[in-house]
């Protein structure tokens, strides 16, 4: 039978761990059916996974022994999103799969297009979280508040993409030498309506590549997973 996987919010440090998220809790009791003996794998955003039994539960808590653990899935790139903000199910819909595609951190960033200039930092992480539990990785990418573009990219350091339908050059192709450390790499994608002018030259005075996705003019939310996708950035040594 199939364990279901669950992120601890607080550091998994002993063998026997007791649990007072009552969220999870609930979901153990009232959605999962969980009792004495049943066998979960549990998960604190470090690396490890562990498997585990539950050995007490009430409403309010649960005692978990750990039974064996090993090292999980961690994306072996550090991949950087930062995302326009776009409306709320879409941006939220991209949150779940850039967790699934293995970034390591999103950053919502308001552009001159902007359509929404706010955030649900608390949902958005929720949403990275149960992503991460249902896709099997053994980290959580860190979810960030907006930030103004030009601050954004003020000292950011490292390789700097940017997707624009409207440049020419497409995706590169490139590889990293066999056994060495992927680079970071920062990836911006643009609102509906795409980047200004000013925001291009912005973006090339900083030295980042300008790339295009192909003639095509996909929405905001699409050209995310497409760029993290097709690049094959993350948990993978090459691009397309």
């Amino acid at each position: 039978m199939r364990l279901h996987r669950f992120f601890l919010d607080n550091p998994i440090e002993h063998t026997k761990t007791v649990i007072k998220d009552e969220r999870l809790i609930h979901q153990w009791r009232d959605v999962f059916r969980y009792n004495v003996g049943s066998e979960v794998i549990v998960f604190d955003g470090s690396g490890t996974e562990f498997d585990a039994v539950i050995e007490k539960m009430t409403n309010r808590e649960a005692e978990i022994r750990l039974v064996s653990e090993r090292k999980g899935i961690v994306p072996d790139r550090e991949v950087v999103l930062y995302q326009s903000l776009i409306k709320k199910d879409k941006m939220e819909w991209v949150v779940e799969k850039a967790t699934e595609l293995g970034v390591s951190k999103i950053i919502s960033i308001i552009s001159e297009r902007s359509e929404k200039k706010g955030f649900n930092l608390e949902r958005a992480r929720k949403i990275a979280i149960e992503a991460s539990e249902q896709c099997g990785r053994a980290d959580v990418p860190v979810i960030e508040s907006s930030q103004q573009l030009v601050a954004s990219i003020k000292d950011l350091e490292g390789e700097i993409i940017v997707f624009d339908k409207d440049n020419s050059s497409p995706t590169p192709s490139l590889t990293t030498r066999e056994g060495a450390t992927p680079p970071p790499v920062s990836i911006f994608i643009g609102p509906e309506g795409g980047w200004t002018e000013r925001e291009i030259e912005i973006f090339k005075q900083k030295g980042a590549q300008v790339l295009s996705l192909g003639s095509l003019t996909l929405r905001a939310e699409t050209a995310a997973i497409v760029a993290l996708a097709t690049s094959k950035l993350l948990g993978s040594r090459e691009w397309l």
